[in-house]
């Protein structure tokens, strides 16, 4: 499953610039090490070591990783690599993920307080804060969807809270994310769904959303809906592999 995820990745070509470079220069050096070169300090995903020592097994697994790394380095994307080369691959999608989230991890593990400010306000934020910042929103009148999201003024790294405000008798887009949320309703009435699933919110309702659940808030009150979706986006954005906002947002 990680190979072909990874195959699917450089043909419809989800990778970055910088990991487009990060396989090119694995490619490099492993074929300076099958071409004799000394071994240098490593510089490259442990994946080509396994690859190196795989091809180092017989002249036909060195023909395959030749052929993998033809594939890599954009040369023949279009060639299938050989399934006996899958395990490399997996390894080689693993180190991909690590690449993405490495920081964010190191941070974790770090211990170390991030507080960025001495300002009390900067950790206090609120519907009619000023400081929201509008991102995203769309009007579409022959499927009644109306609704404006707003992002909440914290440095985050992992959570993404936003405010999403949607006037009387409208609604948001049904769509899908990799991203898990929960949704705290702070005013109007109506309902959630998740999937084929219909929640009645009101205020002070918590609502959760899974992660590839297909969703939608509905507002059937007098007066306008809101509410905080706290998200974990920061971690999700990092780590998915393709075109996230085309992935998330499904319209009607």
């Amino acid at each position: 499953m990680r190979a072909r995820n990874l195959i699917r990745a450089i043909r419809e070509e989800w990778l970055t610039e910088s990991e487009i470079q990060l396989l090119q220069e694995g490619v490099a050096t492993l074929r300076s090490w099958l071409a004799g070169a000394l071994p240098e300090p490593m510089q490259v995903f442990s994946s080509f070591s396994v690859m190196y020592l795989f091809a180092l097994s017989g002249e036909k697994e060195q023909q395959q990783a030749e052929q993998l790394c033809r594939f890599l380095s954009g040369e023949d994307c279009e060639a299938e690599p050989d399934s006996s080369t899958y395990p490399i691959l997996d390894r080689l999608w693993a180190d991909l993920q690590v690449n993405r989230v490495g920081t964010l991890l190191e941070k974790i593990n770090a211990k170390t307080s991030l507080s960025h400010s001495l300002n009390p306000m900067d950790y206090v934020s609120g519907p009619e804060d000023n400081r929201l910042e509008g991102l995203y929103e769309n009007k579409m009148e022959g499927q009644n969807i109306d609704f404006f999201v707003q992002k909440l003024p914290f440095p985050l790294e992992v959570l993404d809270p936003r405010i999403v405000r949607i006037p009387p008798g409208k609604t948001n887009e049904l769509h899908r994310h990799a991203h898990e949320t929960v949704f705290v309703y702070l005013q109007g009435t109506g309902h959630t769904r998740v999937d084929e699933v219909i929640i009645p919110v009101k205020p002070g309702d918590f609502v959760f959303i899974p992660r590839w659940c297909r969703h939608q808030s509905v507002n059937e009150g007098p007066e306008e809906m809101v509410f905080l979706a706290v998200a974990d986006f920061g971690l999700t954005g990092k780590s998915y592999f393709g075109n996230y906002l085309k992935t998330a947002r499904l319209k009607g």
